[in-house]
């Protein structure tokens, strides 16, 4: 077969699997604080949290099992307003990807001070198989 067909076919496999389908999308606000959550493996799931990284504060993993659950990327900023320095959402997204338990610990934090931080989440994330 001659390499751009070779290449053709590749690229082919490659958007294929991306467009397959993936578990159950789901979302969880500030309200699902001290929850738990049952997922499948397969699974996404995004939080999305109130802040403004304009002010040096952001969402980060305090812990997690990543056997269990794996953060997609780094976390996104959606603003409220497109007034300079508005604050809005930012969303964290993970994949299920292992059976198991985990308790996902969320910070809001400014990553370059040593102090505590301004807010925590915690979800307990129970996914089966």
């Amino acid at each position: 077969m001659p390499a751009h067909r070779v290449a053709v076919a590749v690229a082919v496999a490659l958007v294929l699997a991306a467009c397959s389908p993936r578990g159950e999308a789901i979302r969880l606000d500030a309200s699902a604080d001290g929850t738990q959550m049952s997922l499948s493996v397969g699974d996404r799931l995004e939080v999305d949290l109130a802040g403004n990284p304009t002010t040096g504060y952001s969402w980060e993993i305090a812990s997690v099992d990543e056997s269990v659950i794996l953060a997609d990327g780094e976390p996104s900023f959606r603003a409220d307003s497109n007034q300079v320095g508005a604050g809005g959402t930012m969303t964290l997204a993970f994949d299920a990807v292992g059976a198991g338990t985990t308790v996902l610990e969320l910070v809001y934090h400014r990553p370059f001070e040593d102090a505590p931080p301004a807010e925590t989440f915690t979800v307990t994330l129970v996914v089966s198989e």
